[in-house]
């Protein structure tokens, strides 16, 4: 992964002036004439093809309860966190598999602490006492025998009884298509999710050579899940009897999805276009859906607030069956890979800035690009009174290659997920982490 850059190579770099990400920053609110230009988003339900398989074919539908009730173990945390901040960190190191592969990588992260309203307490089933649930999305890498970004998967981890111990399972997240096999995977990054009731709001930042690359925003109903009847094949969908998601024991399928009006592929930067690469959730005021752009190696990525709405646990439409983005920021974070919000106090997921403390997990010293690796940080945010900037300040470095970030009111937990599974010269080694920060009200 990283090639030892040569001296004149690195002389060179110091000598061009070369713009820096900065300790402190502003990012201004998108102008009310910009946010018109955004694209809205449309829904198209799958709910009847779910109900279909389900029906005529041999799948197995099951509760959360059973997906959580066993299966593989979390690790006390085992690698540095590299968090410099005076508040109680807790988390887990998945086990010793899930830590190094390089067939899957962790990207988003939520749990039932944004799905219920006031608790961190979820029922996985009807009558069942709640349980607290952290969910981590995965893309699947380019080692995996169906290439990079061509599954993604949900980690489903029963935390109730501590971080340390705790049990987990994936699902493999699919789309019922009404072909003969029933459904088939979800080509995407699974770049971020949020858990709002009782759904799932998986988004991504696109792909123009995939089916469905336009669909940014995919919905689950996380009280519908199927066992499969094989884990041993790697095919996805039901053939001579048999079903399986790619070797996973469960399946969790799609009952809709959003796409932009008219219908594109995202574009990174393009105002009426926005990619979707980190998503949270805002209970503060009316509750949202905040999604961030990611921009590699500069910042101007958008920041878009969509409402949400309660009765249905979908996106808010207008009266045209539309859904527009009420609010939005350009982000001042280089490499913005996730953020959230909760009243006018904000953290965002990024590049750290230059001169920021060293790290365990690359050289470079106070360097925040070094050959390939990059340096992660958190940045604390506040919104102006007037909510027209973000004044954005540097908080802590971060474990590597840190991506999402969801928090949690009724704990006050702000958590963390990263995805580095070490160099691949064997240097360092890997450091997958999900943390949770105490932070009440973000300000830690």
């Amino acid at each position: 992964m990283l090639k030892r850059l040569a001296a004149p190579l690195l002389l060179l770099a110091s000598l061009l002036a070369v713009p820096a990400p900065a300790q402190a920053a502003t990012g201004r609110a998108l102008t009310a004439a910009e946010l018109a230009q955004v694209r809205p988003l449309t829904f198209t339900s799958t709910l009847a093809a779910r109900d279909t398989v389900a029906a005529t074919l041999p799948v197995t539908k099951v509760n959360m309860s059973t997906v959580i009730g066993g299966g593989y173990t979390t690790r006390a945390i085992c690698h540095p966190t590299n968090l410099r901040l005076s508040a109680t960190v807790t988390g887990f190191c998945w086990n010793t598999t899930d830590d190094t592969t390089a067939n899957w990588f962790p990207q988003g992260i939520t749990g039932s602490g944004d799905g219920v309203n006031g608790s961190v307490l979820y029922p996985p089933c009807e009558g069942c006492p709640g349980r607290k649930i952290v969910a981590v999305s995965w893309r699947s890498g380019a080692s995996h025998e169906y290439g990079a970004n061509r599954l993604a998967r949900v980690t489903f981890v029963d935390v109730t009884g501590g971080a340390a111990g705790a049990p987990y399972r994936h699902a493999l997240l699919v789309e019922p298509d009404g072909s003969a096999e029933g459904f088939r995977e979800i080509a995407s990054h699974a770049d971020g999710i949020s858990w709002y009731g009782n759904k799932l709001f998986l988004v991504t930042g696109g792909d123009p050579d995939v089916p469905g690359g336009d669909r940014l925003v995919r919905v689950f109903d996380l009280t519908h899940f199927w066992r499969m009847g094989s884990t041993t094949s790697g095919n996805v969908g039901c053939a001579g009897g048999v079903c399986s998601a790619a070797y996973s024991g469960f399946a969790l399928p799609q009952i809709g999805y959003y796409r932009l009006s008219p219908s594109a592929v995202c574009a990174s930067l393009d105002l009426t276009r926005p990619c979707l690469n980190g998503v949270s959730l805002d209970r503060s005021g009316a509750d949202h859906l905040t999604t961030v752009e990611y921009r590699k190696g500069g910042s101007g990525g958008k920041i878009l607030r969509w409402p949400l709405d309660a009765a249905t646990a979908l996106l808010r439409t207008g009266s045209d069956g539309l859904v527009r983005p009420t609010e939005g920021w350009f982000s001042p974070v280089w490499d913005v890979q996730g953020g959230v919000f909760t009243g006018g106090r904000g953290v965002l997921v990024g590049l750290c800035p230059e001169g920021s403390p060293s790290v365990t997990y690359m050289p470079g010293g106070t360097a925040s690009v070094y050959g390939e690796f990059r340096k992660s940080c958190l940045h604390r945010v506040t919104l102006s009174a007037d909510r027209a900037t973000l004044d954005v300040h540097y908080l802590t470095t971060a474990p590597g290659n840190a991506q999402n970030v969801s928090y949690w009111p009724a704990s006050g937990e702000m958590w963390l997920v990263n995805e580095f599974r070490g160099d691949y010269d064997g240097v360092y080694d890997s450091d997958r982490l999900v943390l949770a920060v105490t932070c009440p009200g973000l300000d830690c």
